[in-house]
């Protein structure tokens, strides 16, 4: 099949639930042997059998699509991201060098001792994950102030407002997830009762 998609994702998720073919069939009302060519990737299903499956899966439709549109490779190079009505108050932006992917991000932001980055204008409804490569970085949020080192890691809320303030000398990457992501997070942390059946 010559597509855009992969649907070997299916497999995943009904595993993930504990379905053999035979129970994910049966809950979508399509026959065993249009699940296992979905799954394999010998066919394309219509809209109608994508919807069905979608159900049985737990999914929505568009979370499902989402999930099969293959992405072989994107090489995209990091830019400094140029001011807007949006990120005219934001402090530090020139520190960042920001990739952009659909409506996910990878920042990178290198920073000296008392540099301060506060830059709410490039955040979404997103999930932020925070890598400190060198140095020593205080991130506040919430009221709250994390001190990260080198190697730690931090995950929050990217709508909280929040800032980083360079201690020591360095670099650090936060990477936005956008939070419709979360969709399959009880699917993918799922431990299936007992090992589903081909």
């Amino acid at each position: 099949m010559n597509s855009n998609y992969d649907f070997r994702i299916v497999r995943v998720l009904r595993r993930r639930l504990g379905l053999t073919l035979h129970a994910l069939a049966g809950r979508a009302g399509l026959t065993y042997p249009t699940v296992e060519s979905i799954e394999t990737n010998k066919t394309l299903p219509s809209l109608k059998t994508l919807d069905a499956l979608a159900g049985a899966l737990q999914v929505s439709t568009s979370a499902l699509l989402g999930l099969v549109e293959q992405r072989l490779v994107e090489r995209r190079k990091a830019h400094v991201e140029p001011r807007t009505s949006s990120t005219k108050a934001d402090k530090g932006l020139e520190k960042c060098r920001v990739a952009r992917y659909d409506r996910g991000k990878i920042i990178r932001v290198a920073a000296e001792t008392g540099d301060h980055v506060h830059v709410m204008g490039l955040h979404e409804n997103i999930d932020e994950f925070c890598y400190v490569l060198s140095g020593c970085v205080e991130l506040r949020a919430e009221g709250k102030t994390y001190r990260l080192e080198q190697d730690d890691t931090i995950l929050f809320d990217g709508l909280l407002d929040h800032s980083y303030t360079q201690i020591e000398t360095g670099e650090y990457v936060t990477v936005h997830i956008p939070k419709d992501i979360r969709i399959l997070d009880t699917l993918l942390d799922a431990k299936p009762e007992e090992t589903p059946q081909a």
